[in-house]
Formats: structure tokens, sequence, C-alpha cells
């Protein structure tokens, strides 16, 4: 598969491959807003809930979905935003649903055990722009398993795999059973000969439906339509009304956990990083658990004067003290404040610091861009049409004739 354009910002502050397990908070808090979709409780305030009990519910096309309470406990409070839970045992029980195998399973099954799970709002459709219908009214002819994530920082596809191998495997092999006729998994990544994908490579060979794709590690490579649009370059064979689904590594791994152990989505792998953080690593934490205990570190205290929940590119500030790890979260990037300023900067060759333009020592060393924060570097200039915007954007738009309409 190829991408037009894209670009690999080089960031200070890369999380660590290794996997941190944090404890079980004393309280969670979980939201009842889910991807722009509003959850109706299903419990009250004082009542008891085990691993896996169903806290909310939302109607969606042709069935209804689920919030599965990620550990048992007491429900603290409860309201039109947000469902409390004071923690008791915290031992996760594997035989919460039905384990199944991909066999024997059949596609109306699998939607409604994925949609009680928690599990099926990962899975993003070209139809609908979003989470496809429960109802079985999109058979896709393509499901895309992407682990490359190029933004800095996200939850990377290969610590996914390293930290989950089991469960991402056996979602692999039951996604088929989602499929159209001749359908086909296709699994994106980026290093063919990484150990990692060859063991890949061997645990799911033989399989004639499993595609494996190679795509470059350029942002934005993990947006789903980019990725969809990608597939369908590839062929002569595709109409303009096939549907692709998208899900990613971690997904795919919640697919597995729940469909192979009856494991609700209960947990998530984020990446904590970026030049304010001094101990960038990834996090598995709990459903609920506070920001502020996933941004902890023994190492030094976090300079940074905004958190962006998601990556540098597309990440929204957030105030840790009143947040928690939601459903979909997998990063939260540490934005520095503003520092000294650079007498001079201008003259100086810049090797810590990074641009597509070769007006930086960096473009030659390679050298990391420290000085990212919330600061606007320099002036505001004009556009000299130098044509690198066009050369980067992933869609083939003319951002330099673009701008120029939108100013008239």
């Amino acid at each position: 598969m190829k991408m037009r354009g894209g670009h690999m910002p080089k960031i200070a502050g890369r999380p660590q491959s290794v996997v941190d397990e944090l404890d079980v908070a004393a309280s969670l808090t979980i939201s009842l807003c889910r991807d722009g979709i509003q959850y109706r409780p299903l419990i009250a305030a004082g009542q008891a809930v085990t691993f896996g009990d169903p806290l909310a519910e939302a109607d969606a096309v042709g069935g209804k979905l689920g919030l599965p309470s990620p550990v048992s406990g007491t429900v603290k409070s409860v309201d039109d935003s947000t469902i409390s839970i004071t923690t008791g045992d915290t031992e996760t029980k594997t035989d919460r649903y039905t384990s199944l195998e991909p066999q024997r399973v059949t596609a109306e099954v699998m939607r409604e055990v994925l949609a009680k799970a928690g599990v099926w709002p990962l899975i993003w459709s070209s139809k609908t722009g979003g989470m496809p219908a429960l109802d079985g009214s999109e058979q896709p002819k393509a499901i895309i398993v992407n682990c490359v994530q190029a933004e800095p920082f996200r939850a990377r596809g290969k610590v996914i795999l390293q930290h989950a191998w089991y469960h991402v495997v056996r979602g692999i092999r039951f996604l088929p059973r989602l499929l159209a006729d001749y359908g086909t998994v296709d699994v994106v990544l980026t290093a063919k000969h990484d150990p990692v994908v060859r063991m890949l490579y061997v645990d799911v060979a033989g399989h004639a439906w499993i595609h494996f794709h190679l795509m470059p590690l350029r942002y934005p490579v993990e947006n789903p339509m980019v990725l969809s649009k990608a597939l369908k370059k590839e062929s002569a064979t595709w109409n303009k009304d096939d549907v692709v689904w998208v899900i990613d590594a971690q997904g795919v791994e919640a697919v597995g956990a729940c469909l192979a152990d009856g494991m609700p989505l209960h947990k998530r792998v984020v990446a904590v990083g970026g030049p304010g953080h001094p101990q960038p690593r990834h996090v598995c934490a709990r459903i609920g658990t506070p920001v502020k205990d996933i941004l902890s570190t023994s190492s030094g205290e976090v300079n940074a004067a905004t958190i962006l929940r998601g990556g540098l590119m597309v990440g929204e500030p957030i105030e840790p003290a009143s947040e928690s790890l939601q459903y979909d979260d997998d990063a939260f990037f540490c934005l520095p404040g503003p520092g000294k300023r650079e007498f001079l900067s201008f003259l100086r060759p810049g090797f810590d610091r990074a641009s597509v333009l070769p007006c930086f020592a960096s473009r030659l060393t390679g050298g990391e861009d420290k000085r990212v924060s919330t600061l606007l570097r320099g002036e505001l200039r004009p556009c000299i049409a130098c044509g690198l915007c066009e050369k980067q954007c992933p869609v083939g738009l003319m951002p330099q004739v673009l701008h120029r309409y939108l100013y008239n």
C-alpha cells in the first residue's frame, strides 16, 4: 500500500517500549459520553457491581451498545455525565462472557457480544465514517488491522503486539466472520524484517484471507480514511460502494480478549510522553483511572503547561486533576510551556529543531526537536508558495492556493 505525502516529525520524549502495569485505583470515574454517543446509566448510587456488569447503554443502528464495569466495587455516584465506582475486589474474572471459537461463532453473535462488551465502537467504517451498524447491513470487503502509529506519541502497534500477543492473534482470526464473501483481513505494518513482525507472519500463516501490507512511517498513516483509500487504489476490483472497516492493534487485542476469553473492555495501554515528561513510557491501566495517576512518575516532576489527550497533532487539552482514562484513550502528550527566549535564534544552526524545510542542522543529523512547546515559534510569516505543503498533504490538496482563497 502506498500513501501520498505525509511527514514524520521527530519529537523528543518518545515513550519506552516496556509497558508498566498500574495498580487499580481506589476510585474509578467512567464518562457516559463516548465518541459523541451519550449513554444512559443502568445503575444507581450505592449499588454493588461486579466486573463486566453493564453500567450504561446507548441505542445504535441495529442494536444497543454497553459500557461494562472495569472492576468490581460499589457505585459511589451517578449523574448525567459520569459514573464513579469505589473499587472493591480487583480480581479480573476471565469468564464474564462465554468463550467462543473463530470457526464456529456467527457474525450475529460476534456483533452482539462485542457491542455488550464495549468493543464494537473501536471499529471504523468507511460507509458511516464512524462505528459500523450492528444490524449486519454492512459486510466489509476488507478489514484493515492497523499496527502503525506515526503521530507523536500514541500507543505503538509493536508495543501492543509484544504486550498482548495471544489476544491480538486470536482477534485477527475472529475478524473473517464479519467479512463479506471473499473478503480479506489486511494487516498494515512498517518493518517487514522486524522480529515481532516475522512472528506475526508465522502465527497467522496459512490463512489465504490474511494479507500483509507495508506502509511508510509517516503521519497521518493511522488515519482510517487514508488507509481505506490506499487499499482501494491497490486494485481495480474495488467499487465505489465497497465497504472497508479499520481497527487498530489495541482494538484487535480487545476483540480477541472478549471473544476468546470472555473479557469485556476494561483496560487500555496508553503512551505517556512528550518533551514535558521526565520518564516517557507506556502504561496499562484500568478504564476510569485518574489521569494524574497515569502521569505520575518517580523520576521527577512533569514539566507540562498543557496535557493533550491524544497525540501531538490531534490531541485536545485536558485538566489532569479532573479527568480519567476512558475506553478510547491511547495517549497523553505532555507539552511544556514557553522557555527562555533564545537570542538571535534565526542565526543558530538548530541542532535541536526540526522542519520540513532544509533550514536547520537537524535535517543532516536527524536530531529530535526538543523545543516543542505551547509557544508560537517566531512571527507570523506570509506564504512564499514553496509548494512543500502540497507535497506533504496526504490527500492531494493545494494548501498554498486554498489559504489565498480564504484570505480573499
